[in-house]
């Protein structure tokens, strides 16, 4: 293993989508396949920036990538969802504290992104066949 690698090595394979500033990558609950701007599934990452100030983060930084915003819910576990192209991203974010008091948010953040192929209708913009 190269323990010289820098966090910036980990993440080049993920060049079309943003990420924090000295993020960690949760390898066991990550699951990527493929690269570039091609790959799909999920990655974990550990920041140690609060909630608030990452959902901020990627409402401003998603569209610079030419992600296009579909849905946002902002709550304890806040979750954002955007399209680009033939793929959807989804990005859920909660406090490390978990379950824990709002007092407790400024331990940082656990933030999954999940990305996949979009189905034809979201792709379209259009109605489901049928309706």
């Amino acid at each position: 293993m190269n323990t010289g690698a820098t966090a910036a090595d980990t993440f080049k394979q993920f060049n079309d989508i943003p990420i924090p500033a000295d993020a960690d990558i949760d390898l066991e609950q990550s699951l990527v396949l493929g690269t570039e701007d091609g790959w799909i599934g999920r990655l974990s990452l550990d920041v140690g920036y609060v909630m608030i100030d990452m959902y901020a983060f990627y409402t401003k930084e998603m569209p610079r990538f030419g992600w296009e915003q579909l849905t946002t819910v902002r709550a304890r576990i806040s979750t954002m969802t955007y399209r680009r192209g033939s793929r959807v991203a989804t990005i859920t974010m909660q406090p490390h504290s978990g379950l824990q008091k709002f007092s407790n948010l400024s331990s940082g953040t656990t933030i999954d992104f999940t990305v996949a192929p979009a189905n034809r209708t979201v792709t379209q913009g259009g109605k489901p066949a049928g309706g």
